[in-house]
Order: structure tokens, then C-alpha cells, then sequence
């Protein structure tokens, strides 16, 4: 049968009834299963995102895209002069592993923003609420943490070269979103969480214009100045949560899960109260001195003196 929907007054929304049956309503949401079930009948039925097989393909395939992209941009950036000439191997690594670290932002951040400012599903219920985006976000996540502490620890072995605090930041998100997956809860955190990479994109292309030599353009300059204020942004996220859990404690001491506690306020601790105002105290000094913190070899600026140091 063809199915024809006219966006502009209906949208149909995948979700659950009282007794836990699938069912499609008129709503303000829009969410792929319901869609791709009047292209492909039967495909709610035969989509269980709670199977191992599933996040299995998941994670994985997520994994596989991540890494497609990395080689796709390492052989793509050799049409840049700045690439192909000044760069060394393990900052053409770090080049490459910027520009992917960029895509996962914008997609997360996007996922984080839906589930805060758009789609208040998962604000009713904290610990338990979820849809299907909501999971197929939190498997996403697994897939680039471990691609990312893959490819990071492996470029600290053979470069001998160790950013501690970003090790531990995607060491805990790994493990944090690992144990999500297995217990199927707090995707309200985890998610919404997401909005915390709402930075990462724009610390990237910081990295990416300061080896290109363009850090006294105004691009650089607006770039850098958004990027402090979203450090802001993010500590106000992080307070964020914590509001939140207070209002929510007596839900959230009887049925959150005790590994998913401790690594949530562990990681949003760590996050509040050390990672956050460091990377905004050196993003902010960086706004005024362009410096390479990322390897240790000079950057000319301004007057040609040579400035060192090490980026998060």
C-alpha cells in the first residue's frame, strides 16, 4: 500500500502504551521507528534495540564509520599545503583524529540538545525513561569512545605522547556509556549529556586554523572567543544536572542502578570541578596567546617569539 504524509499537520510518534505494546500516535514528535514503519511494514516489529545483536551492530558499525571517516580525512587533507608540507606524522594523526572528533560533536551535541530544549520524554522519569533515538544515541557513544581510546592510546604509544586528563575524560565516558547500554537506564543523563561535545567541534577547527597558520584572522579570533563562552556553557550544563538530581533523588536512590551512580556523579564531578575550568582557563589564555599545546614544538606569533606548551 502507499502511504503518503503530509508533514505539514501530522507526525507520528514511536512509543509505548500502558501495557508495553507498541503503537503509533498523532504527536509532536518524530521518531524513525513509527516513520520507517509506513515505508517498510513490519519493521517495528522486527527492530528490538535491546538485543545483543543489535548493539552489537551498533557499536560496531559505529566504530567501522569512525574510522572510515579518519581514513577518508587523512587522505583528503594531503590537498592541503599545510597537511602535506609542515605537518608531522603524529600531528597529521592528530589532524585527522580532530577533524572526526568534530563530526561526533555536532551529532552529539545535536541528540543532546532534542532530548534537553526539544523532547521532554526523557525529563519525566530520569533514571527510566527512553526511546529508541535515545538508544541508538547511547550505543553510538560506545562506538566512538572506543574508537577514540583506541586510536588514542595507541598514538600515545608509538608517539610517546600522553594528554592524562583526556585520557581520563574518554576512559570514564567509555566506561560510563558501556554501562548504560547494560542496564538500559539513566539515558537522560547520558544523553542530554551528549550537549557537552557542543564544544568539541569548535576546539577542532582552534587546533586545525592555529596549525594552518591563521590564527591572526578574525575566523580564529570569533572561533576562539565562541569557544570560551561554550566552556561556560558547559559548566552551567554540568550545575545543570546536578539541580536536577536533587530534584529527583528519591527516584534516583531507589532505582539507578549502583554502577551507573558512581560512574555518573564520578564523571560529573571530575568534569564540574577539574576538567571544565581547566580547559576554560587554557582556551582562555589561549585566546590571547595562539600556542600549540597539543605538541611541543614552537608556534611563531606576533613578534616572532617562540611559545611552547601542551594542549588538552
Amino acid at each position: 500500500d502507499l502511504c503518503i504524509v503530509r508533514a505539514s499537520y501530522v507526525t507520528f510518534v514511536w512509543t509505548r502504551s500502558a501495557h508495553g505494546q507498541l503503537s503509533t500516535m498523532q504527536g509532536d514528535q518524530l521518531l524513525p521507528p513509527a516513520l520507517l514503519a509506513k515505508i517498510y511494514p513490519g519493521l517495528e516489529g522486527w527492530v528490538d534495540v535491546e538485543t545483543v545483536g543489535v548493539k552489537a551492530t551498533v557499536i560496531g558499525g559505529t566504530f567501522v564509520m569512525f574510522l572510515i571517516i579518519f581514513i577518508l580525512s587523512y587522505l583528503g587533507s594531503f590537498t592541503f599545503e599545510t597537511f602535506k608540507a609542515h605537518l608531522r606524522t603524529k600531528e597529521k594523526v592528530f589532524w585527522c583524529l580532530a577533524f572526526v572528533r568534530a563530526v561526533f560533536g555536532f551529532i552529539a551535541a545535536s541528540f543532546g540538545f532534542w532530548y534537553l530544549a526539544v523532547d521532554s520524554t526523557l525529563h519525566q522519569d530520569v533514571v527510566n525513561s527512553k526511546t529508541f533515538m535515545s538508544t541508538m544515541a547511547v550505543y553510538m557513544c560506545v562506538g566512538f569512545f572506543l574508537f577514540e581510546c583506541f586510536l588514542l592510546f595507541s598514538s600515545n604509544i608509538i608517539f610517546r605522547n600522553f594528554d592524562p586528563f583526556l585520557a581520563l575524560h574518554h576512559s570514564l565516558s567509555l566506561v560510563g556509556f558501556s554501562i548504560v547500554v547494560y542496564y538500559g537506564k539513566s539515558h537522560f543523563f547520558a544523553v542530554v549529556g551528549m550537549l557537552l561535545e557542543v564544544s568539541t567541534p569548535f576546539t577542532c577547527l582552534c587546533w586545525m586554523l592555529l596549525k594552518a597558520k591563521m590564527s591572526h584572522l578574525l575566523i580564529w579570533k570569533a572561533n576562539q572567543f565562541l569557544l570560551v563562552h561554550l566552556f561556560h556553557c558547559r559548566s552551567l550544563l554540568e550545575g545543570y544536572f546536578f539541580y536536577k538530581s536533587y530534584f529527583h533523588w528519591d527516584n534516583i536512590w531507589e532505582t539507578m542502578p549502583g554502577p551507573i551512580m558512581f560512574f555518573l556523579y564520578t564523571q560529573l564531578s571530575v568534569q564540574f570541578f577539574l576538567l571544565t575550568p581547566y580547559w576554560t582557563y587554557k582556551k582562555s589564555m589561549q585566546m590571547f596567546n595562539p600556542v600549540d599545546w597539543n605538541h611541543e614544538r614552537p608556534v611563531a606569533v606576533g613578534n616572532g617569539a617562540a611559545l611552547h606548551g601542551k594542549q588538552d
